[in-house]
């Protein structure tokens, strides 16, 4: 059984290397293949509309499946090319979005809802070609839907859950081939990233034990989008939550295991090693929260210092881009480490709301 964050941290399978190594050709990336549209500030104005109309639609969806009605794809369409194409102009706001966005929704909507912009943001850094970004946001999007004919019950049950219900739980994929099986409008490719997207690059996962190539790229990386997001997601029924740099360095050591090593190198690039939001310790010992990332060096971000050397809270935040002012200076500045709101007793989203206001854009400097 592969580790899952729905369901367990169980001790990793054993691996081979050498044949991880001819498991999966390497897949063809077209970094420079989007520049960037739009700077941060005019993207993220336009960003929490699009966001919440996905969310909305993708509520509904679910809402009627669970009721019996039929999968209407139809609802999606809009909300979700508004998605992908803030993703294009500028991906940075639709990652903000996804830390941002208030979980008004039941948790299987609100972690469709993010895997889809990991997975677009994802695709984006590798250069793939709108139909691609079109469809991994769709699969991505749709691939929790088999819970939705699980009893509501078990989703939003509190504890740990028997071996029967995790079962049950793992194997929604079945259920959502069933609920794709009525709906033929939807493109066989996006039915077959979604049901696949619970298979492991080792050949340890469901339904059916696909390895490296024989699953489809698309797919593995909505696998690795969606695993990512549970991780760092508070859920009923695990109490197991990790932050963002945690989740990072799990990843990372599950490279040609659970997941592509190229896949996990290209999410680490497009999201950054310290993902906004991250709350981090400089060399300085000031503390600071990370706005935006460096594209040409993903350890320098973009920061804003919300407590000095000596631990006090500051009156007025500081913005400070990392790599231009080591550009300018013989000391630099660098990351020393990631922090948990405990350690420093800052809460991310709270520095954020109070900094905007809600007008967003006031937090951020253009691009």
């Amino acid at each position: 059984m592969s580790a899952h964050p729905d369901i367990d941290f169980a001790p990793l399978p054993s691996f081979d290397e050498a044949d991880a190594a001819t498991r999966s050709a390497k897949i063809a990336t077209h970094p420079d293949y989007y520049p960037a549209q739009s700077n941060l500030r005019a993207e993220i104005r336009r960003a929490r509309s699009i966001y919440q109309s996905l969310s909305r639609a993708t509520g509904q969806v679910f809402a009627d499946l669970r009721v019996g009605r039929a999968l209407q794809p139809k609802m999606l369409a809009r909300p979700l090319a508004r998605m992908i194409a803030s993703v294009i102009r500028n991906p940075e706001a639709m990652i903000w979005m996804r830390r941002l966005h208030p979980p008004m929704e039941p948790y299987l909507v609100a972690h469709s809802v993010r895997t889809s912009v990991l997975a677009v943001v994802l695709a984006r850094q590798m250069g793939m070609a709108k139909p691609q970004l079109e469809r991994v946001g769709a699969a991505a999007l749709l691939c929790q839907i088999g819970k939705t004919k699980l009893p509501t019950k078990l989703l939003e049950q509190h504890g740990p859950l028997s071996d029967e219900e995790l079962t049950r739980l793992r194997h929604h994929v079945e259920l959502a081939a069933e609920v794709f099986g009525h709906c033929p409008t939807i493109p066989p490719d996006v039915v077959e990233i979604a049901i696949n997207h619970l298979e492991r690059y080792d050949g340890s996962g469901v339904p059916s034990g696909k390895a490296g190539d024989q699953i489809p790229v698309l797919a593995r990386i909505v696998g690795m989008v969606e695993w990512y997001d549970a991780m760092t997601s508070v859920k009923p029924y695990t109490r197991r939550v990790l932050n963002t740099t945690e989740s990072m360095d799990y990843l990372y050591q599950q490279r040609d295991v659970l997941f592509q090593e190229q896949l996990v190198d290209e999410f680490i690039r497009a999201i950054g090693i310290y993902p906004n939001g991250t709350l981090v310790e400089l060399n300085s010992r000031d503390v600071a929260l990370v706005q935006a990332q460096n594209p040409r060096n993903r350890t320098q971000p973009r920061l804003l210092i919300v407590r000095d050397a000596k631990g006090r809270a500051l009156k007025k935040y500081i913005n400070l881009d990392l790599a231009e002012f080591n550009r300018k200076t013989d000391l630099p500045l660098t990351i020393k480490r990631a922090l948990t709101p405990a350690e420093c007793e800052v809460d991310a989203n709270q520095v954020i709301e109070s900094r905007c206001q809600g007008l967003w854009q006031r937090i951020f400097q253009p691009a």
